[in-house]
């Protein structure tokens, strides 16, 4: 599939719920913020649960089961069974990643690509009654993306343009960006989920 029709599945997504998109990605934005101005290390892991609640949201909203409540979505990833999986995958991850860019930075970004879709694995497996292994989530998302890392990366790539132009309007634009990027590639797992299960 072309990266501009990814590009127009997160549009199509988006319709009729860009305030929705944008308010999602300030709230978050602002949370995480405070959490971490006033906790310090303890908050960068509330973000990271916060940043799943996000991608989670946005993955509801593909499937076509977006969750009103905007609390309810930023925190979704402290509920439903997902806390303990979320966190270890977030933990385990920012290891790696850690890990690999102290070797190189290239390193780095293949295996942040390679582990990118992580997060919305921890969703559907949740919502299948599953249980997950603390590597499960990672180890998924790796052979998901095996051979589909450089199509991901341009998919982000093909981002720049907007997001120079959202630079000049004070960063205004990125309150539009952010959550078309997100729909975006939330459309991208979906596709390459349901692909994966065809073959």
């Amino acid at each position: 599939m072309k990266i501009s029709t990814y590009r127009k599945l997160g549009r199509q997504s988006l319709a009729g719920n860009w305030t929705y998109g944008v308010l999602l990605c300030l709230l978050a934005s602002i949370i995480a913020g405070l959490i971490g101005s006033l906790t310090g290390g303890f908050g960068t892991i509330i973000a990271g649960l916060i940043a799943a609640g996000v991608d989670i949201a946005f993955l509801q909203l593909v499937d076509g089961n977006k969750i009103t409540n905007y609390f309810t979505v930023l925190f979704s990833g402290f509920t439903s069974k997902r806390l303990i999986p979320i966190f270890l995958t977030w933990l385990l991850s920012t290891i790696f990643l850690c890990l690999w860019t102290i070797l190189l930075i290239i390193p780095g970004i293949i295996k942040g690509l390679a582990y990118s879709q992580a997060y919305y694995i921890v969703k559907d497996r949740v919502n299948n009654g599953e249980e997950l292994t603390p590597t499960q989530a990672i180890t998924e998302s790796r052979q998901l993306m095996d051979g589909h890392k450089w199509e991901f990366f341009l998919l982000q790539l093909s981002f720049i343009g907007w997001a120079i132009l959202a630079i000049i309007p004070l960063g205004l634009g990125f309150l539009w960006l952010v959550p078309y990027v997100h729909s975006t590639n939330a459309n991208y797992y979906r596709k390459l989920s349901a692909n994966k299960v065809e073959d």
